[in-house]
């Protein structure tokens, strides 16, 4: 009601929108037809995804997300993450499907029966077919199930062929996983390097010196060290595709004329509403809410209203009254002392045409039943379960006997909520409604209470169409008037403006912060078109208006050393003082620790029991280079000035205990084999997805 509420407060504005929507459309399909016919969704290993083939696939698995959660509309997130979803699994099965063919790996007939109705059949089968009351693998089900598969409707077959497919690349995963999990070998040569590099241990002293011992003043960077700095870690910048945007957000809030304009109207509805003789009909027609006729406990109502109306007799109406964004008006229409909740068991009789029913029997087939169950029940209680299991229709009925326990009053269809409510407790009663006929054991009411029934008309305060338009002018002036970075900045500052900024934005990001619907900015910076310095013009999301400037555009890969330049400077810094350090320690030349250490103003440390696998070295860090640096050396030896993450180590070896004897290493070569094992069945998608050359188009379409 309130989105209908909305579009009817708006519609003059509407009307202009979407007559300017269908021109830019279609000016819009001109310029970037020739676009999109050349451009696919995807391309995987040579192979194009089609936009009608990958579309295809969402809208079934769009189907299929509907029926598992059991809605009739999914939310725009969730559809956006049924297409990410549908993504990954074509390319696991295109990617696969080249594997398997080069491999010749397959699922015979035999296997797939086997798989589905064999003595051990497939998890996706036992989970199916289990019963939920036993928790056990019902197999007769199954084979019944399997042979009237043919007489099943349309929708069941296909879930079953889904089904059927998802076994079959399920098996074909495992074996191919195994295939690779088992290809590992590990020499004992190799399992006894492993064990001493973790048990032979070192001690050693040590004298260190901090990068942060050289100030920033005497580390003068210059373009070589960059460019080495480069060259040297030039893998480790690899990146992404991502966007960065600077953007400012017009909210359209309700102006105080709106408020006042919406006052005015409820105003004038109150007056109307006092002598309405359909109440209802003039709730539905004027409220965003329909017309609630349950009865409300005190506390229920919205505060405003709920004093006013446990203390006022039968007809008052009033308001408006403004609460939480919401301005209502209120009459009172019945007063009644009921029970908050009650409880009751029931047998339902459903018929053919009944709601959500699955009954071959005839209305007065039905009727009939309930009414011999009736007059059963009437003469004997005990029955109630035994009838109940024998002849109710409830899916419930398997593990509650028709009994359902305690429930609000209200919460019920109306003839069965009423039927209770008027039955004594303990009193066997009946009732239709659209799912059939309930035969109905009242077992229990809680204390009654004082109730009342209110007729409520609300409107939430929301902005005008004039409103609306002023923001949209005001974002508009804004977007047209500051073309540059620059310009959209100085106004930023100039009108006091609030700016944002979303760094590393995917083509895949649902969009801002906050803003669930504001894809198509992330399709404006993808661009093809798009450059840095680039302004959008006034987006419109979720009553907000956004304009935003494209401030850097990162590509795919190892980037250039100028795009990074500031990034790294850091780091540059810090190893042009490491160098310097090591540079001083050199020049020193001096002949043992405790020299070194009174030259440099430092002290000698004692390390103990350090391995190779060593993570840290205690009052360092994480100082893997000395570590390994370190079981380089002889006993004795007096190492060169060792560059580490943060220190530079001069270090003399004084002692290496010997690993504990071993013959056996069966235990070792079980652990080694497991995580590699883990490492190829968690990682083998990511590297046959590298090794494809993946190109994703969607940021062109979605």
């Amino acid at each position: 009601m309130a989105i209908l509420g909305n579009i009817r407060k708006r519609s003059g504005l509407a009307v202009i929108f979407v007559g300017v929507a269908i021109f830019a459309f279609v000016l819009g399909d001109i310029g970037k037809s020739t676009l999109r016919n050349d451009v696919n969704v995807g391309e995987v290993a040579g192979e194009t995804i089609t936009y009608k083939d990958f579309e295809k696939k969402v809208e079934e698995n769009v189907v299929f997300a509907k029926q598992s959660a059991k809605k009739d509309n999914l939310s725009s997130e969730e559809i956006f993450s049924v297409r990410q979803n549908t993504w990954t699994q074509v390319l696991n099965e295109l990617i696969m499907a080249k594997q398997y063919e080069e491999l010749g790996l397959s699922i015979s007939e035999d296997e797939m029966t086997d798989l589905v109705q064999g003595n051990n059949p497939h998890r996706f089968i036992v989970q199916n077919f289990t019963d939920p009351q036993t928790g056990t693998f019902n197999r007769e089900t199954l084979l019944n199930f399997l042979q009237t598969l043919d007489q099943r409707e349309p929708d069941v077959k296909a879930q079953v062929e889904n089904l059927f497919k998802y076994i079959k690349d399920d098996r074909l995963q495992q074996k191919y996983n195994s295939l690779v999990s088992k290809a590992y070998y590990m020499p004992k040569a190799l399992l006894q390097k492993d064990d001493q590099l973790k048990n032979v241990k070192v001690t050693f002293r040590a004298v260190a010196q901090n990068f942060n011992m050289i100030s920033d003043s005497l580390a003068k960077i210059t373009d070589k060290d960059y460019e080495a700095y480069y060259a040297k870690n030039k893998p480790a910048f690899e990146q992404s595709e991502s966007r960065d945007i600077d953007y400012v957000v017009f909210d359209v809030l309700p102006s105080t004329e709106d408020r006042s304009r919406l006052l005015k109207e409820m105003g004038e509805l109150y007056t109307e509403f006092g002598s309405a003789n359909d109440v209802p009909s003039f709730v539905n027609f004027s409220s965003d809410d329909r017309y609630d006729s349950s009865f409300k406990k005190k506390g229920s109502l919205p505060i405003s209203l709920d004093s006013i109306m446990f203390n006022s007799p039968i007809g008052t109406v009033t308001g408006p009254v403004v609460e939480n964004e919401m301005i209502y008006i209120a009459r009172l229409m019945d007063i009644q002392t009921r029970p908050d909740s009650l409880k009751a068991s029931h047998i339902l009789i459903s018929y053919d045409g009944a709601f959500n029913a699955e009954s071959k029997l005839t209305k007065d087939q039905a009727k009939k039943i309930a009414d011999s169950i009736y007059t059963a029940l009437r003469g004997d209680k005990k029955k109630f379960e035994d009838l109940a299991a024998k002849y109710s229709k409830d899916p419930s009925v398997g593990t509650n006997k028709g009994d359902l326990g305690w429930f609000a009053d209200g919460n019920m269809v109306y003839p069965f909520n009423k039927a209770v409510l008027l039955a004594n407790t303990g009193d066997i009663t009946r009732a239709e409604s659209q799912f059939g006929f309930h035969i109905i054991n009242v077992t229990g009411k809680t204390k009654a209470i004082q109730k009342i029934r209110v007729a409520i008309v609300n409107r939430a305060i929301t902005p005008s169409t004039k409103t609306l338009q002023s923001v949209y002018s005001i974002a508009s002036t804004f977007a047209g008037s500051n073309r540059t970075i620059e310009s959209f900045n100085k106004a930023v500052v100039d009108q006091g403006l609030n700016k944002r900024t979303k760094e590393y934005m995917g083509p895949l990001d649902q969009g801002l912060p906050g803003m669930e619907t504001s894809r198509e900015l992330v399709r404006w910076a993808y661009n093809p078109e798009a450059k840095v310095g680039d302004i959008s013009d006034a987006k419109e999301f979720e009553n907000k208006f956004v304009v935003a400037a494209l401030t850097k555009i990162r590509t795919k890969g190892i980037p250039k050393l100028e795009e990074i330049k500031s990034t790294i400077e850091a780091a540059v810094k810090k190893e042009k003082k490491l160098d310097l350090i090591a540079e001083k320690i050199t020049a020193l030349k001096a002949s043992n620790l405790s020299e070194l250490a009174h030259s440099l103003n430092a002290r000698v440390d004692t390390l103990r029991d350090i391995t190779f696998y060593s993570y840290n070295l205690p009052g360092f860090g994480r100082e893997p280079n000395a570590i390994g640096s370190v079981f380089a050396l002889n006993r004795n030896e007096i190492s060169k000035p060792l560059k580490g993450t943060n220190y530079v180590f001069v270090v003399q070896v004084d002692n290496f205990s010997d690993a504990p004897a071993k013959s056996d290493y069966s235990m070792e070569r079980m652990q080694m084999e497991n995580n590699f094992q883990a490492r190829a069945t968690s990682t083998l998608s990511r590297a046959l997805e590298k090794l494809a050359n993946v190109e994703d188009n969607r940021v062109s379409f979605y």
